[in-house]
């Protein structure tokens, strides 16, 4: 039915474009004509005059159609032009024109003084009705006046279906593009925009080879008479939506370029860090937020680093049939036998020992490559270049860590080479979500392992670490002072975590590349033990901007956002106050401020963005400080991407096995607590005082 509904909507406005040009706009038509016979002239003109060939052509591209004097209002020759030009110009700065000018402001000014004589008092008698009315009390919960009953019914049966219809023919119109191409190029015939078209080609065939500067004014004349359609005709009200979506796309494209920029130097700045790094700062300084941050960022670097090595050694051997190649071992990953990169490493050592090279013409192309400092075989490049594409292609989060990260990139493949889509500020957000993996700590875990012959231990090759909280995990040298190396259960002296730290680059090197980097977070660098703290960088968070906007030209909106809202809530809550039911009145406001908050909310979210302002110094504490900057933008970090109270089920599950709530703790019964009030705090200082335990 809908489908129907649309399809008559669009044949009775195509009909009525069709009836406007036949009846309003037939001059328009016209002129197209005769804009047309200009353009065929001028063409021909310009091809016998280009070839050299002789002709009796007369362009009339530089004459006025008798259709068009009708409205042309300019003086026919540029002389005339001229002297009215002067008389225009002595009677704009004229006295006459200058008190002619101010009577007419002054009866604007009078019209509208009466005006708002008449509406001023009606205004403030509304004011003082609706205040009257609204001090009322009343606690009929939730029950609809009858002036909002009656809204809401004739709203369900003339907006609602209005509403529906209209976005729903929108839709319609999105999928059927060439609709609304038509109905374009109706208007442009209409309004006479298409003979502008014409006419413009006409005259610039016949310029390019006649270069008569003399005809020039007789095209602005000729422009001129020909846009006084369009200015009579033309809808202005309809500009409201084509420049207000052009000018929101605008800012919005600066404003993701803005974001992008700011994703750029997070980058570089991660770049600079070494393999392990520690972000410190006391709580709520987006300690977490950080490390999550970098730990996405660094995934898709490590994404677009393999697919550098992948383009730099495609073109070591330019004619080796490198899709077969990846083809050949995307059949080995699915199958089982390569899961790492190790067996990645044996699946080429294999080829190898086979001689296979997927129909490479070695003799003809060459098995050696020359860099200039070393040659390296053809299985040497294909060995580099597996490893790669496994780091690459992998469909799997890169990241493990000990809390969730959620994460949306894509990886798009049509049989080919696949690609991935990483972008953090797409035009429109991906649906897709993988998460991280979960971090075993046995798998860093050198010596001795919590999980004894644990089938994950030793697993681990590269990818993103992330460990929040690491200090209550590995513990300082202080906490660890009753911990043996000898002792027989896995414990932070005897497990080498910090011996993985040491050397874990060996294992994720390709092409001399490290594909991993270690996130971790604690309140104090001190909670870290020493001797692993001295392998990373110590990055404090010494503070965090309030929130800014990437978006320009949003001033005016920001402020009507926040004033509505500021300006109703104090109303609405005192109205709820006073009254359980609702009415018409708190509904439209309400419905109002709520899109311009919701609105504002969203523009924020997409585009809004904080600064961190960092001090970066060596792990052993040198005194050394580098202030840096980092930015935390909304649309990648706070979309649903971690949880900052990660730890927070197992307090869940404490409180759920007791019967106890904040209601239910004893209250003081006087500003000084009594003896019995004291001792129910089960304070060790409390305890000492009375001999009941503790030490004082």
């Amino acid at each position: 039915m809908r489908k129907v509904l649309n399809i008559i909507f669009t044949v009775l406005i195509t009909v009525g474009f069709a009836l406007l040009g036949a009846f309003v706009f037939r001059s328009s038509f016209i002129r197209l004509g005769y804009a047309c016979k200009d353009f065929g002239l001028s063409v021909a003109f310009y091809f016998c005059e280009m070839f050299g060939i002789s002709h009796s052509i007369t362009p009339t591209v530089n004459t006025i159609p008798e259709v068009q004097l009708p409205q042309v209002t300019l003086p026919i020759d540029f002389d005339g032009f001229k002297d009215n030009s002067v008389q225009y110009f002595s009677l704009l700065f004229s006295s006459y024109n200058f008190n002619g000018w101010l009577s007419h402001i002054s009866g604007v000014m009078a019209d509208f003084a009466k005006i708002l004589v008449i509406i001023l008092p009606c205004i403030v008698a509304f004011i003082f009705i609706i205040k009257a009315l609204y001090k009322r009390e009343n606690n009929n919960h939730g029950k609809d006046t009858v002036p909002l009953r009656v809204f809401k019914r004739v709203a369900k049966y003339t907006y609602l279906p209005v509403k529906g219809f209209v976005k729903g023919y929108a839709v319609f119109i999105r999928e059927n593009r060439w609709i609304l191409i038509c109905w374009i190029i109706m208007s442009a015939l209409n309004l006479n925009l298409a003979t502008i078209a014409v006419e413009f080609f006409a005259y610039y065939f016949f310029f390019a080879v006649a270069f008569e500067f003399g005809t020039v004014y007789t095209q602005f004349v000729k422009l001129f008479a020909d846009f006084k359609t369009p200015f009579i005709y033309f809808p202005y009200w309809t500009l409201l939506f084509l420049i207000y979506p052009l000018f929101d796309r605008f800012r919005k494209r600066i404003a993701t370029a803005r974001l992008r920029h700011y994703e750029a130097r997070n980058c570089g700045f991660i770049n600079e860090l070494p393999i392990v790094s520690l972000t410190c700062g006391s709580m709520g300084k987006k300690k977490t937020t950080a490390i999550t941050d970098m730990a996405l960022s660094q995934e898709v670097m490590f994404r677009q680093k393999a697919f550098d090595i992948l383009q730099k050694n495609d073109m070591k051997f330019p004619h080796f049939p490198w899709i077969l190649f990846e083809k050949a071992m995307q059949a080995e990953i699915e199958s089982g036998r390569i899961y790492n990169l190790a067996t990645v490493k044996c699946w080429v050592i294999s080829l190898e020992e086979r001689g296979e090279l997927f129909g490479y013409d070695g003799g003809r192309y060459g098995l050696v490559y020359d860099n200039g400092l070393k040659e390296e075989g053809i299985y040497e490049v294909l060995s580099t270049y597996a490893q790669a594409y496994f780091i690459y292609i992998i469909e799997s989060s890169l990241i493990v860590s000990n809390y969730s990260i959620r994460e949306d990139n894509l990886l798009l493949d049509s049989g080919n080479f696949p690609m991935w889509l990483t972008d953090f500020f797409p035009t429109n957000f991906r649906r897709n979500s993988r998460h991280a993996h979960i971090l075993d700590f046995d798998i860093l875990r050198l010596g001795k392992k919590v999980l004894e012959n644990n089938p994950n231990a030793g697993s681990f090759e590269f990818g993103v670490i992330g460990i929040t909280e690491i200090g209550k995990e590995r513990g300082n040298n202080l906490e660890l002072q009753e911990k043996k190396k000898s002792a027989d259960e896995a414990n932070q002296k005897n497990d080498k975590f910090n011996s993985w730290l040491k050397m874990c680059r060996h294992s994720a090197t390709v092409d001399n590349f490290p594909f991993i980097k270690v996130f971790a977070d604690e309140q104090r660098p001190e909670s870290w033990g020493a001797d692993a703290r001295d392998l990373c960088d110590i990055v404090n968070i010494a503070s965090s901007s309030e929130q800014k906007l990437a978006m320009p030209f949003y001033t005016i909106g920001d402020m009507v956002a926040e004033w509505a809202f500021n300006r109703f809530i104090g109303l609405y809550y005192d109205f709820r106050f006073r009254r359980g039911d609702n009415t018409l009145l708190v509904h439209v406001l309400k419905s109002v401020t709520a899109w311009l908050w919701k609105r504002n909310i969203r523009i924020y979210n997409r585009y809004g963005y904080s600064v961190l302002n960092i001090e970066k110094e060596r792990g052993t504490m040198d005194g050394k400080v580098s202030k840096k900057k980092y930015y935390l933008m909304n649309a990648k970090i706070y979309r649903k991407r971690f949880a900052t109270d990660c730890f927070a089920d197992y307090f869940n599950d404490m409180a759920m096995r007791t019967n106890v709530g904040l209601n239910d703790y004893r209250e003081y019964l006087a500003e000084c607590a009594s003896v019995d009030e004291l001792q129910a705090q089960n304070s060790y200082f409390i305890n000492a005082l009375y001999g009941l335990g503790g030490e004082s």
